[in-house]
């Protein structure tokens, strides 16, 4: 009866009662504070959004522990708008993604290193990118010079550079993975791959980390990629509360990669 009555009244305390205290970020001075995410002309939503809302929870988790405010800037060719809507003929499903800082416009600002004009044409530059995601998506396969430019021009600059399913093409055709371990989307594994100078890419893996570039799988291998990344950067503690509060079971086994078989790239993993 005590058990059944303990075990009642412990069901019946609000999680935060239960949870683990919040972590401690430390460091503060080291770690990244501007993101930027880079449009292509056509994005696939959970590619951008799917990291978006666990940077955002990584976010809300910084500034209450320190009163500091991380920055988000979404940056394009121009500032046209992108889509979610895939480049196949007819279809017209998907939204808008609205672009606050063009590259050029981010360019401007890094060559007087910051130093004015931080507020500059389409948007304002809140100091050099720490962080850049490129996400995948029907785009990747459109003309990307610019993007891929953008890329190689600034990817000396950052602390980290992520890319998700096909937005690998892109940072490997900036040259950013010669020589480097690397993974993209399993279903389009043959076109991804053939981009780069002597890319070992890991066809057996959710997402791969090879110094401070990391690469993930086909699209929701997203939020995996962004919670991995977090975990290694901020702390695993930090990871798994901004997880907890999402309510979202992480997939922490980087290796583990069912869609490799799926879609004929290689077998499982013993």
């Amino acid at each position: 009866m005590r058990g059944t009555l303990s075990t009642t009244l412990l069901a019946a305390l609000p999680f935060t009662v239960l949870a683990q205290d919040k972590p401690q970020i430390v460091n503060t001075t080291e770690l990244p504070l501007h993101y930027g995410i880079l449009l292509h002309p056509s994005v696939t939503p959970i590619d951008m959004y799917g990291p978006l809302d666990v940077f955002s929870g990584l976010a809300m988790t910084y500034f209450n522990e320190t009163g500091k405010n991380m920055h988000l800037s979404i940056l394009s060719v121009n500032s046209t708008p992108s889509t979610t809507t895939p480049p196949l003929a007819g279809l017209t499903f998907g939204m808008p993604i609205p672009v606050t800082l063009t590259l050029a416009d981010y360019l401007a600002a890094a060559a007087t290193n910051f130093t004015s004009n931080t507020t500059c044409g389409s948007g304002t530059v809140p100091g050099p990118l720490d962080v850049l995601l490129v996400p995948g998506g029907g785009g990747t396969r459109k003309d990307v010079s610019h993007e891929v430019d953008f890329v190689r021009t600034v990817y000396p600059s950052l602390k980290h550079l992520i890319s998700v399913c096909t937005g690998s093409t892109i940072i490997a055709r900036a040259g950013t993975l010669d020589n480097k371990k690397a993974t993209t989307n399993k279903k389009a594994w043959t076109w991804a791959t053939s981009f780069g100078t002597n890319v070992s890419y890991v066809p057996h893996a959710r997402w791969v980390q090879d110094g401070n570039v990391w690469t993930g799988s086909g699209v929701s291998a997203a939020v995996d990629t962004a919670y991995a990344f977090v975990a290694s950067v901020y702390g695993e503690e930090t990871a798994q509360y901004v997880a907890d509060v999402s309510e979202y079971t992480r997939w922490t086994n980087a290796s583990y990669d069912p869609f490799a078989e799926r879609w004929g790239v290689g077998s499982l993993a013993a």
